[in-house]
């Protein structure tokens, strides 16, 4: 058999399994081997409720995959002449300020590799999303009251807000929308014609809905109300494209900035995007950061890469440019990661045997015990720590996230639930202990969130919040 044809007949069948084990609503994947597109498909639906199937077309909110496209724009106008990346954001925002003097110095460079020491948005009101040509602007204007955090160009801290500047400078600079200037000059030039960051411009036909966790038809995908979008954040997060027209935006890359016959970047543009200008402490292929995209190795092969997560939707593209290769993922749900279904599909185009792709042991327990109950779950818990551990995700992180996100959507009681069933397996875990405190505040038991602090800061005497909880609650 042909390596592309093995390499495709794996891809199917790991996905399928893992779609079906992990109640995946909907996904797309893209591959490029060789530099050649070998790989576009959906799997799954795009709306639990009207169950329409996902396909190669599909249209997907990118969240922060987004913000590499900012930075080809930026460096679009560092060619032109027209942006100096060491130059300071106030030469091209004269009205920009944050609430310390230190702002003054910070450069467009730093903004671009998140060393400037600005914060990051908390609240990205998609529940209240604006939609007019101002937007941005007015946002932009908005942080003024905001803190630079230290000393910029000190180390690095992921911001959002600092994308939103960059967005509002490609504006300035060029003199067309931030929109109008992705379209014409980035998306239109590779051939990415469904895809946009105006949202009121994407076909409604090919667009997925977004899926949040709920328990109130038993544990599992419901449609959000909300879809993430907001004008004021166009730059960070926007973008909604397909995995057909993301590989074209992945060739365009691998190939520093050709597509065709057509540019959106010269080579020497990618000394500078491509460059390691500070550590993440994330490990792994995200080490480092360049000018917004992400840098490491996997497997002893260089891998830029950025990932998204936004109210309903998860998004990664990785690409390894000396091998030819990249992936694309795109999923309507946000409770599901992507990073092993990243390297299982990288593995398999570096030529390994992938037999199956780990799931979430997580999901797996606590869909067990709404299903059930509490006891049956820890029942299946002992099953598969003495048989088939190695077939799951063991992340402590992933239990508590799907409890606050369950807070989220007003649960306390089944937060609480998923909680105590997490202690029960990790037993000594301080982090479970505070959060299922703070749920039994939300629910108005003191006593009990008492108790679940004291016994976090048993287990962790270093818990400063354990402790300043605990001070609180015994007055």
């Amino acid at each position: 058999m042909e390596i592309k044809e093995k390499i495709i007949k794996d891809l199917d069948r790991i996905i399928n399994e893992y779609i079906k084990a992990e109640f995946v609503p909907g996904l797309a994947v893209g591959v490029v081997y060789n530099n050649e597109v070998i790989y576009t498909k959906g799997f799954g639906v795009k709306n639990i409720d009207t169950k329409e199937p996902v396909d190669e077309n599909s249209l997907f909110h990118m969240a922060s995959v987004s913000k590499t496209f900012v930075a080809t724009g930026i460096m679009q106008l560092v060619e032109q002449g027209k942006i100096n990346l060491d130059k300071c954001l106030i030469e091209y925002l004269p009205y920009f300020k944050l609430k310390d003097e230190r702002y003054k110095n910070i450069t467009i460079r730093q903004i671009l590799n998140h060393t400037s020491g600005m914060p990051d948005e908390e609240d990205y009101e998609w529940d209240k999303p604006k939609y007019d040509d101002k937007a941005l602007e007015r946002y932009v204007r908005s942080v003024d009251g905001r803190e630079l955090m230290w000393e910029p160009g000190e180390k690095f801290a992921y911001s959002n807000i600092a994308y939103e500047i960059l967005g509002h400078v490609i504006e300035k600079v060029s003199g067309m929308s931030f929109e109008e200037y992705m379209k014409e000059n980035i998306l239109d030039v590779v051939k990415m014609k469904e895809s946009n960051f105006l949202k009121p411009l994407v076909s409604k036909d090919l667009l997925t809905s977004p899926h949040i966790l709920d328990v109130k038809n038993g544990y599992g995908a419901t449609v959000s109300e909300v879809f993430p979008y907001n004008r004021a954040h166009g730059p960070s997060s926007t973008l909604c494209s397909n995995v057909v027209e993301m590989c074209n935006y992945a060739i365009a890359n691998i190939n520093e900035g050709r597509f065709q016959g057509d540019k959106i970047l010269k080579n020497t543009s990618y000394s500078e995007l491509w460059r390691e200008y500070a550590s993440t402490e994330w490990g792994g292929y995200t080490s480092k950061i360049g000018l917004s995209w992400f840098l490491g190795q996997y497997k002893g092969n260089k891998v830029m890469s950025h990932s998204g997560m936004d109210t309903g939707f998860r998004s990664n593209l990785i690409i390894l440019p000396e091998r030819g290769i990249a992936v694309v993922v795109m999923i309507n749900a946000y409770y599901i990661g992507t990073k092993i279904l990243c390297t299982s599909i990288l593995d398999i185009l570096l030529g390994e045997e992938v037999h199956y792709i780990k799931t979430s042991l997580a999901q797996h327990i606590i869909r067990t015990m709404f299903n059930n109950n509490s006891e049956i779950a820890l029942k299946e818990y002992d099953k598969i720590k003495q048989n088939s551990i190695e077939r799951y995700l063991v992340y402590e992180d992933e239990f508590n996230a799907i409890a606050y996100q369950l807070l989220e959507r007003k649960r306390v009681k089944e937060a609480i639930d998923v909680l105590k069933i997490s202690i029960e397996i990790f037993k000594e875990s301080a982090n479970l202990y505070d959060s299922l405190g703070e749920m039994y505040l939300c629910e108005g038991n003191k006593k009990l969130a008492l108790e679940s602090y004291k016994k976090s800061v048993e287990l962790d005497p270093n818990n400063e919040n354990g402790k300043k909880m605990i001070e609180e609650l015994s007055v």
